[in-house]
This record gives C-alpha cells, sequence and structure tokens, in this order.
C-alpha cells in the first residue's frame, strides 16, 4: 500500500489524450472546428466530475447515512461502485456537453442525429437526466451503507 495514493488519473489522461489528438486534427486536417469542440474531452472530465460532487453532496446533506459502517467501507462498496446508473450519467453528460458545444457554436445543422441537436430543450433534457442517473446512483450506494449498519 505504501506509495499508493488512491487517486487515479487515467480517465483524466485519456481525456487529454483525446483532445491532443484532436487538436492535431484541427490544426492540419479538420480546420471547421472551434475551440470549444477540441477542448470539449477535457471540459467533459471535470463538469462530469463537478456535477458528481454536487449531486452526491446534496443527496448525502438529507439522506442519513451512519457515520461508518461495520467493517471495511472500500470492502462493501466495491461491488457497487460502477453500475448501469453511473455509466448512463456519463453517457448523458457527453451528449449534453455535445450539445452544449453546439449550442454555443450556433449550429444550425445536425451532423448526428436529433439528440444532438444544440437546441436549449435537449440541454435542459439531457442536463436533467444526467443529474436523475447521479441520483439514482447515489440512492443506490445510501441504500448499500445503510443495509451495512
Amino acid at each position: 500500500m505504501r506509495g499508493e495514493s488512491g487517486i487515479n488519473f487515467t480517465g483524466l489522461y485519456i481525456c487529454i489524450a483525446i483532445a491532443f489528438v484532436m487538436l492535431v486534427l484541427k490544426l492540419s486536417v479538420i480546420d471547421s472546428w472551434s475551440w470549444w469542440r477540441v477542448l470539449l474531452p477535457i471540459g467533459l472530465f471535470f463538469g462530469f466530475a463537478v456535477t458528481h460532487i454536487v449531486v452526491a453532496f446534496i443527496y448525502l446533506s438529507f439522506v442519513h447515512i451512519p457515520e461508518r459502517p461495520d467493517g471495511d467501507e472500500a470492502e462493501i462498496l466495491e461491488p457497487h461502485t460502477i453500475n448501469a446508473h453511473y455509466i448512463a450519467a456519463m453517457l448523458f453528460f457527453v451528449v449534453f456537453g455535445d450539445n452544449m458545444v453546439r449550442w454555443i457554436e450556433g449550429s444550425e445543422t445536425s451532423h448526428w442525429f436529433w439528440l444532438f441537436s444544440g437546441k436549449i430543450e435537449a440541454l435542459a433534457v439531457f442536463g436533467v437526466l444526467n443529474v436523475l442517473a447521479l441520483f439514482s446512483y447515489w440512492s443506490r450506494l445510501g441504500r448499500v451503507l445503510k443495509a451495512s449498519d
């Protein structure tokens, strides 16, 4: 255990690598991309992290969870850390982020399907879906922590 910080930077490194590839593409091949589009992977990483922290803070502020569960907390939560709610929240945030960039750019045409339209309605729907999926994720973790009492 010595030398391990407990913080995993893999997701950040992947987002930086994707942004670097997009930067190279913008500077060499696809000059029609805006800088918002190039920096989207890094913005998605930090935006999702902030949203996740805010939803967790709100959930944990209003729900009574015991101070410390019996046993090792990591062992209790390990099989419950990644689930469908968390993956859905990430997917909704990616669609939300792409719509946000399209809205900022003012693109009228959509090269994808209607979910990537850049309209305010799509922003609102996917923003709310992201928060609801994160709330479901935290409520599931809360039930696990309460059951360990």
